[in-house]
């Protein structure tokens, strides 16, 4: 038991350190939801972004007839992730 128990208070303690260099939070959605760390969030958005133009390049440019509500779809993908992005640098 008693290596249990030690083990349970270092899980404990580690839990906390972490919530201890976790950054404050910050800003709040439109939607309301808080986010602790939004550098990290920034960074998510532009990666999927750049990945669904390039996914978007690609079919366009396949050379296959074009699926205009699967384009579509893209560029509405797109657009709320530019939303979310801009309203997290204001």
């Amino acid at each position: 038991m008693h290596a249990s128990y030690r083990a349970n208070k270092m899980k404990k303690e580690t839990r906390n350190n972490l919530h201890l260099n976790r950054p404050p939070s910050r800003r709040e959605t439109l939607a309301g939801v808080r986010l602790q760390n939004v550098q990290a969030v920034k960074e998510r958005l532009l990666e999927e972004i750049i990945e669904l133009e390039s996914q978007m390049q690609k079919l366009k440019g396949s050379g296959d007839p074009l699926d205009l509500s699967l384009i579509q779809t893209y560029r509405e993908m797109i657009h709320s992730r530019r939303a979310f992005f801009n309203e997290l640098i204001r």
